[in-house]
């Protein structure tokens, strides 16, 4: 344990739960303490660590705090949930949860379970009787799960612990979801712990008249979702914290009845990969309406996913759907909104709805101040005519304490099949107002002969707004670490602009140049490079330039010769040791509408976006950031007839040579797909591989190989 905690003098029992944090390479430990707060309370917090500076979150709590002897020593007046984090980072947090509520065992139930403090269970607990009390007292554990069908008058409670970690994924036809309540009347669920849940969290389907409050719930796995509502109704969710690795708060339709009346409120979200707020997908019923989310902080979310979404694709009408009262941190790259109708693997009626009457009012965006990575802008495309969106308010939007007043200032895309879209805001709220920003090239890349592209590119900033605008921004360029970032200052008077040179030099591959900026006010703007990689046919591999590659961590252990001679691929290890290498090779295809074009590492965390074909352009793509949506969800990976997997092992300074129709590719091609990865001790036990053009999922995407173009024989 990192910390120690005294409240009053006393000190307090440490607990912890596993997560998953960004960058997603292993899993970790969060601390957490618990006590129950009935007035003035002093807390002391001393930390392994040394500590040099701390932020509590979220914000809005507004909790004093000062740094004595080394330690953080905080007063606390009522209940809160927060998350103490020193030294400028959210990792080694400590969590507090300071409560109001005594519990007790119930003394009227009819039908009463009881786990006991110190006490350890195993297994499914299943409850089929009405009016039945699962009392969970804290310090007792249930590894396994509770699942109640057809009950009326249930309750779970306690502060005790349901706990999935002994349950492996392959064990989720028995142990999925840790708590499971289907079709019941008249649920209160109020005080538990869910940890590791082995599916969702905590699913309310088919039910009528529930509430669940003071629930504190942690996930470290796909699909650890917080809470799933479906086909519910009337049903309130408040006090409750999550740090989960899928969605936090989730309403759905699963056939078993609408979903309507539902609230969520007063609660803290932490989302480590996935959606704080959710309406979709799989909205199978007639209607999804009345569901409000209202006084939320969202402390963290790391990947670049919508904040607050509605990703629709059955037959529902969805409609009367409320934000309000949203205040957001710590969410570099995220999509504020997304809402959408299209297909997707989750769909299962075969006819769509549609979206109307949606509202977010008084939503503050307020970020944090040492990082640059703008919002991606947010969205709202429907499907066709009859599968549209109409009436979409946004009021009182501020993003870093100024006030969207229009679509650009808001960085809304609005595409087809929408109606009705308005952004408004109080005349007294400063506007967020925003520079224009166009990225081009001034000359056009050219290959030189080390086989590299060079060329310039200029940055235009206008000020069309009535203030002035000054501060910071970056040019920066995706994949990481394949070309300097370029920083420069702006200040610009209202009709004021300026243009910004910048020689690049770049290896063959795919690239996404864009714009950061703390302030989040340059408009967001790309441009997107395809590089083709040129093979002069029988040039001898010793006169070809070495390409590095590099990855998100900035690696550089691993650096090849690519060259091709009479249908064959020669590839020459630049290192001095052994090297295992994968290649993998296909046949180019025409790109589809909708296909994805480029998605780096850095898509997966939130640091720039993916992109997707649309018309003869491209456009950042809605809701797709980690290779699994790309290839899962939308099923829109460049359809490639086949790629070929080739296992090498390549002694230090030597070469390997492989026949085209090895790998896949025609005969007399001019033109193929290539990726290369690289298999060294130092990249080991990474989340994607250590790739040359930056392909995360080679086996199963081709969209960022690389496209080989052969010149002629070599003389």
């Amino acid at each position: 344990m990192n910390y120690k905690v005294s409240k009053d003098g006393i000190q307090l029992d440490m607990h912890s739960c596993r997560i998953f944090p960004k960058p997603y390479n292993s899993t970790a430990v969060m601390e957490y303490v618990m006590f129950r707060v009935n007035g003035r309370t002093e807390l002391v917090i001393e930390s392994e660590i040394k500590i040099n500076k701390a932020v509590i979150r979220p914000l809005s709590a507004d909790i004093p705090f000062e740094l004595r002897d080394g330690k953080i020593c905080i007063c606390i007046d009522r209940p809160v949930m927060l998350s103490v984090e020193i030294n400028g980072s959210c990792e080694n947090n400590l969590m507090i949860f300071a409560r109001s509520e005594e519990y007790s065992e119930p003394s009227d139930a009819k039908h009463l379970i009881v786990l006991k403090k110190g006490c350890e269970y195993t297994g499914t607990l299943t409850v089929d009787e009405d009016n039945t009390t699962v009392y969970i007292e804290e310090g007792a554990v249930l590894q396994g799960n509770i699942r109640a069908e057809g009950c009326s008058g249930l309750m779970i409670c306690g502060l005790g612990k349901i706990c999935m970690e002994r349950y492996t994924y392959e064990m989720r036809k028995d142990y999925a979801r840790s708590v499971d309540i289907i079709g019941c009347k008249d649920v209160i669920i109020d005080g538990i712990i869910i940890d590791d849940s082995n599916d969702w969290s905590l699913r309310i389907n088919g039910c009528d008249d529930v509430i669940i409050k003071n629930v504190k719930i942690f996930g470290c796995r796909g699909n650890s979702d917080g809470i799933d509502i479906c086909g519910s109704r009337n049903v309130t969710v408040s006090d409750i914290f999550t740090r989960v690795w899928d969605d936090s708060f989730v309403v759905k339709a699963l056939g078993t009845g609408n979903t309507e009346n539902v609230v969520f409120k007063n609660s803290v979200l932490w989302n480590d990969f996935a959606r704080p707020m959710e309406v979709g997908v799989e909205l199978r019923a007639d209607k999804v309406r009345d569901i409000r989310f209202e006084n939320i902080d969202v402390i963290h979310s790391s990947t670049g996913y919508p904040i607050m979404g509605i990703h629709h694709g059955d037959h529902a009408e969805v409609s009367g759907i409320v934000f309000k009262d949203i205040r957001i941190e710590d969410t570099p790259g995220a999509q504020l909104f997304d809402i959408r109708i299209a297909n997707s693997v989750w769909n299962r009626d075969n006819r769509m709805g549609n979206i109307r009457n949606i509202t977010f009012s008084d939503i503050d965006y307020i970020g944090t101040e040492n990082n640059d990575v703008m919002l991606s802008n947010s969205r709202i495309e429907g499907y066709d005519d009859e599968h549209d969106i109409q009436n979409i308010d946004f009021r009182n939007i501020t993003i870093k304490g100024k006030a969207a007043k229009n679509a650009k200032e808001l960085g809304l895309d609005i595409y087809e099949y929408v109606r009705g879209v308005s952004v408004t805001s109080d005349p007294e709220l400063a506007e967020a107002a925003k520079l224009s920003c166009e990225i081009k090239e001034t000359e056009g890349f050219e290959l030189d002969e080390n086989g590299r592209y060079r060329g310039r590119l200029t940055v235009i900033l206008k000020n069309d707004n009535d203030v002035s605008l000054s501060g910071t921004a970056v040019l920066a360029v995706s994949p990481k670490n394949t070309a300097p970032e370029h920083s420069f200052g702006y200040a610009l008077s209202p009709g004021g602009s300026m243009e910004l040179e910048i020689e690049a030099e770049l290896q063959p591959g795919k690239y996404i140049f864009y714009m950061k900026n703390s302030n989040n006010e340059i408009e967001n703007s790309f441009l997107y490079k395809q590089l083709d990689l040129v093979l002069c046919d029988g040039q001898d591999i010793k006169s070809i330039s070495p390409y590095r590659i590099i990855n998100y961590y900035n690696n550089d252990s691993a650096a090849v010769r690519l060259g091709t001679d009479n249908g064959r691929i020669i590839i020459e290890n630049c290192t001095e040791r052994d090297m295992e290498l994968v290649l993998y090779t296909a046949m180019p295809v025409d790109q589809r509408e909708g296909e994805i074009i480029f998605s780096a590492e850095e898509t997966d965390f939130g640091e720039v976006c993916a992109f997707v074909k649309k018309g003869d352009g491209m456009v950042p793509a809605p809701q797709l950031r980690c290779p699994a949506e790309i290839t899962y969800v939308f099923r829109n990976e460049p359809k490639v007839k086949e790629i070929i997997k080739t296992d090498i092992l390549i002694k230090g300074g030597g070469t390997e040579e492989l026949n085209f129709s090895a790998l896949g590719i025609s005969e007399g091609t001019d033109s193929f797909l290539l990726e290369l990865e690289a298999r060294t001790d130092d990249t080991a036990g990474l989340r994607y591989p250590y790739t040359l053009f930056h392909s995360t999922m080679p086996e199963k995407t081709a969209h960022m190989f690389v496209n080989v173009k052969i010149i002629g024989k070599k003389e």
